[in-house]
């Protein structure tokens, strides 16, 4: 926390907690008591220096560290720019942290010049030679103070935030990004930490330390949960499940996985989540028999839903069971037909930092060579690679590969697990083999896939069948419930293939009375009228009366699709897919979309894939197809591809393609993908997390429903409140296939969380909102008169970020449109409230609060006038003014407009500007004062410059400060590093006390601790009123 002084409470609540957390192995040595005597993070530092001595015993021959070796050692440390960079270095040789290259000082007892010091070791399950302690309220140079620091071997990987049960934990989140600010966590001791803890006595979370400012993210902030997915928030059981030893050094070592992406920005460390760990435990239990009486080890399955993060948890397993004794071998399972260059960066991506080999192998010699070697460690490969090479080892009678213990992952595992080739590979291995399968969506009865028999006679159609036993759940409703995934908007459109319902009623009669001349028609419309929508639509579709035809269906889909695209992909920065069944219609769409673009006159970047010439569709393309999709994709891409090329063929544009709808829409990039057209592709194992569409002309059903629909539920942020699912064939069937798929895989229908509120409850929840806001503050225009009450201006704040975080929401629908009676507040009003919000947030001298509002493309401009700034305002008056004797002067109509839009300005948020600017109007130009000669602009910035000028001089004299320094100081100031003051050391050392004319202070020091704390603050506020 910062230097306040604790509370009673908090202090108790601390006591208990470091009380709680000695039960379980951690100790709390005095010498670490900030609340006995002051500890700072040099007193951290220094007891790291006698753990280095110790787990380095050997290695220093028995003399420990000088002074001069411990500062090569500190100036290692101090280049760790952030919390990932820390990260690799304790991850290096299967998890030993070492810190290499210290020159030895000369000693006769020592033989090695050089060395290298282990800082890290893997948790040990009976503590192994790692020592645990706890550190309290711990200060730092910058004048900050953390509550708990949790040491594994001296490092301060851990640290924890307390809270009164009074406060939220986003104020614990809020106290952690500051010290961020402050640089606690940057070339420093401190950026070892890996997990930040936020606690009360009510509620606990813990999320990886994030590696800038910007990657605060409350989206990736987890609640801790027991193996049932039930969360955990008495903190006694936080600290006995989850901060208890070996857990809590589990969690910063083997629960901890280091993502080495091919783009920086994506590069991090996470934290796995509490139904991760769950699952590798679980994993581990039935591989070693631990979790059944006669200990006998099996396989099974997890079924994790598709989305949260499934593929890593396959992978941190294989990686986990291959580092354990027993196995041979792990063999990692991708269900392809070749591993492309995406999946198997991102296993090499999770594996820089781990003790195992990913080994890509192109033919079956390779992969027996790497499954024969006596190397531990993990071979990632296809189903089809490994069953050819089952195939020839048999036909050889060669059962070398049977005998060895072997662990099989197999990810996505609803694939071709009913497939030959599985039964296949589970037949040779079956006498030491251990099969584990991870799916979003198993395979039930209810699936009724065909299957294949086994060698027992037995059908294997379901998951359970093939694996054995489900180790682990976590549902879509359970994902949904912890916002680790995000629920879907499902919408269903009918094209105008039919009027209404009652309408295709009247047509289903006229086709029973030709049918059946004997039925009367009283029984033909009591027939009609029982039946409902559903019953309905499957009588047209079956009789004929309900059909969907290309030639007038795909061009009404475009029109719907492009009508809607600036507002839906939010100006361009998500993007989109479109699925339909066959290949023809996917050309059929892509031709329409050109053609429709063209009318327009607008362009879109819109590409198109297929399963080229796979075993499902082995018919190949037409070339002129081929070619004509390579030419419109280099025409925005820039990167030619060539038909039948091995190298830049159609292989390496799919891997392009994937690879480059993961970065959004054109609107961050204009070389990004804003729409892809597929048939298959891309419906399951794609993951990106700004894709927020998906548009849908094809039926769809339960597993292949679920994934579709999961391709667009990725957590991002604010932005993107859910995935929208939009239909365009059969509405109520498909509705009715929607909840067939929740009901299996969630929890069935409305009742399901996977369904998102409807827009018109949406609609009806903001109103509600909006209407409790308008009380708070019924004038938004007069939110000076809360300004200094503090109450009123809290109860407006908390009620105004309500309604705006549901505006936020609404506003991501597919049918959004502004509705003054709906919404209960036309736009402009809207605007006003939040320029409100800004002036009452906005502290002087820091940039402007960054609220949950985010305008939306062609969503937000206000109906009918301008959006106002000082710009504007500016240029406004710069029109009007004429000069009929060399001065510039207005009329008193044009006065008044130029007053009314400065009080625009205020009234939106921009009060310190709009004071400025009156000043200007009532000091310069109403007087005469300005010259013909200057732009009304130009004589503005002059006449602001002179008086930042003067500021500058006034504070000068005050503080005995040098002004052209000071002057110099403020030029250079970025609002952007609100902490940071240019030239800090040489101003205070500037001062003549016997100049200043503010004495107050008594002497010389005192007058110059109060300016460090006064000078932040001032020169952040004259910088942001004067540029």
């Amino acid at each position: 926390m910062s230097n306040t002084p604790k509370s009673a409470a908090e202090k108790t609540f601390q006591e208990n907690f470091v009380k709680e957390l000695q039960k379980y192995k951690w100790e709390a040595p005095e010498f670490l008591n900030g609340n006995k005597q002051k500890v700072t993070v040099a007193d951290l530092v220094s007891h790291w220096r006698s753990e280095l001595n110790r787990i380095n015993a050997d290695q220093l021959e028995g003399v420990e560290l000088t002074d001069n070796e411990f500062k090569q050692v500190m100036a290692k440390v101090n280049q760790i720019s952030n919390s990932y960079e820390a990260a690799k270095i304790l991850a290096i040789e299967g998890s030993k942290g070492k810190i290499d290259g210290i020159y030895r000082d000369d000693n006769p007892k020592i033989t090695r010049k050089q060395i290298t010091l282990t800082i890290f070791k893997k948790a040990e399950v009976r503590g192994g030679d790692s020592s645990y302690r706890i550190a309290r309220e711990v200060q730092t140079p910058n004048h900050n103070r953390f509550d708990i620091v949790l040491l594994i071997n001296g490092l301060p990987l851990i640290n924890i935030e307390q809270k009164r049960t009074d406060k939220t934990l986003d104020e614990a989140f809020g106290q952690f990004k500051r010290y961020y600010r402050d640089g606690e966590y940057s070339h420093n001791f401190m950026a070892f930490s890996q997990m930040m803890v936020i606690t009360s006595e009510i509620d606990t979370r813990y999320f990886a330390t994030p590696k800038t400012i910007e990657d605060f993210n409350p989206s990736f902030v987890f609640h801790w949960a027991d193996k049932d997915n039930h969360v955990i928030n008495d903190w006694k059981k936080v600290i006995e499940q989850f901060l208890m030893i070996p857990m809590a050094h589990q969690m910063v070592g083997d629960y901890l996985v280091i993502d080495e992406a091919r783009d920086e920005e994506n590069r991090r460390h996470m934290l796995m989540r509490p139904y991760q760990v769950h699952a590798l435990q679980a994993v581990e239990g039935a591989a070693f028999g631990w979790d059944n009486a006669e200990k006998i080890p099996h396989g099974g399955f997890v079924w994790h839903t598709t989305g949260s993060g499934k593929t890593i948890t396959s992978f941190k397993t294989a990686l986990f069971l291959s580092t354990r004794a027993g196995f041979d071998k792990v063999v990692f399972l991708v269900d392809r037909r070749e591993l492309d260059n995406r999946t198997s960066e991102n296993f090499k991506a999770y594996a820089a930092y781990e003790p195992v080999s990913v080994d890509d192998t192109k033919h079956t010699y390779q992969l027996k060579k790497k499954l024969m070697s006596a190397t531990n460690g993990i071979v990632v490969t296809t189903t089809f690679k490994l069953n050819a090479l089952v195939k020839e080892l048999e036909e050889a009678h060669d059962h070398r590969l049977a005998d060895k213990k072997m662990v099989f992952i197999i990810d996505e595992a609803h694939r071709t697990t009913m497939g030959q080739m599985m039964g296949t590979i589970k037949r040779y291995f079956k006498k030491n083999g251990l099969f584990f399968g991870f799916t979003g969506t198993p395979l039930f009865d209810e699936n009724k896939v065909k299957g294949k028999i086994n060698e027992k006679s037995e059908v294997i159609n379901t998951t359970e069948k093939l694996f054995g036993p489900m180790l682990h759940q976590y549902t879509i409703d359970e994902a949904i419930a912890d916002k680790n995934v995000l629920g879907f908007h499902v919408d269903y459109i009918n094209t105008g293939e039919f009027k209404s319902y009652d309408d295709l009623r009247d047509q289903l009669a006229e086709q029973m009375k030709e049918e059946h001349p004997e039925w009367t028609d009283r029984e033909i419309e009591r027939k009609v009228q029982e039946m409902s929508e559903v019953e309905v639509e499957k009588q047209a579709k079956k009789t004929g009366l309900l059909v969907y035809q290309d030639e007038t269906h795909i061009p009404r889909v475009v029109e719907e699709i492009l009508n809607n695209w600036e507002s839906q992909s939010q100006a361009r920065e998500f993007n989109a897919i479109l699925t339909v069944a066959y290949k023809d219609r996917v050309i059929a769409y892509y031709h329409e979309f050109k053609k429709q673009l063209k009318e327009r006159g607008e362009k879109l970047n819109v590409a198109m894939t297929f399963s080229f010439g796979s075993e499902n569709d082995p018919m190949p393309l037409d070339p002129q197809i081929v070619n004509e999709m390579f030419k419109d994709y280099a025409a925005f891409t820039g990167i030619e591809f060539v038909a039948g090329d091995k190298k830049h063929g159609e292989d390496a544009y799919f891997e392009d393609l994937v690879e480059r709808a993961t970065r959004g829409g054109s609107g961050r990039n204009p070389k990004n993908i804003d729409l892809v057209i597929v048939a298959d592709q891309l419906l399951t194992g794609y993951d990106s997390k700004r894709l927020n569409t998906l548009y849908v002309d094809r039926t769809l059903e339960l597993q292949g429903l679920i994934q579709a629909y999961s391709r667009t539920n990725r957590v991002f942020g604010s932005k993107k409140e859910f995935g929208t699912i939009i239909n365009f064939q059969y509405p109520r069937m498909t509705e009715e296939m929607v909840n067939q798929a929740l009901k299996l895989y969630g929890s069935g229908g409305k009742s399901s969380k996977a369904i998102v509120d409807t827009y018109q409850t949406a609609v009806k929840k903001l109103e509600i909102k909006v209407s409790e806001m308008i009380p708070t503050l019924p004038d938004p225009t007069e939110w000076q008169k809360i300004e200094q009450d503090e109450k009123k201006k809290e109860a407006f704040i908390l009620a105004f970020k309500d309604a705006a975080e549901q505006l936020n929401l609404v506003e991501q629908y597919y049918e959004f449109k502004w509705n003054d009676d709906a919404f209960g507040i036309d736009e402009h009003t809207w605007l006003q409230y939040v320029g409100a919000y800004k002036n009452l947030t906005r502290k002087p001298g820091t940039p402007p609060v960054i609220s949950t509002i985010h305008p939306l493309a062609g969503k937000t401009k206000l109906a009918g006038t301008q959006v106002i700034d000082a710009n504007h305002i500016i240029k406004l008056i710069g029109s009007k003014v004429t000069s009929p004797y060399g001065v510039q002067t207005v009329d008193r109509e044009t006065l008044r407009i130029i007053y009314e839009q400065i009080q625009e300005l205020s009234n939106m948020g921009d009060h310190e500007q709009a004071q400025l600017l009156k000043e200007f109007v009532d000091t310069e130009l109403v007087p005469g004062n300005l010259s013909s000669n200057l732009n009304f602009d130009e004589a503005f910035e002059i006449w602001k410059a002179d008086k930042l000028r003067n500021t500058v001089i006034q504070f000068s004299a005050e503080w005995g400060l040098d002004s052209e320094l000071l002057a110099k100081a403020v030029n250079s100031y970025s609002i952007s590093k609100p902490d940071v003051v240019p030239y800090i050391n040489e101003l205070i050392s500037s001062v003549d006390y016997s100049k200043a004319t503010n004495q107050t202070a008594g002497n010389l020091l005192k007058h110059n601790m109060i300016l460090t704390t006064k000078l932040p603050e001032w020169i952040a506020e004259t910088k942001q009123k004067y540029s």
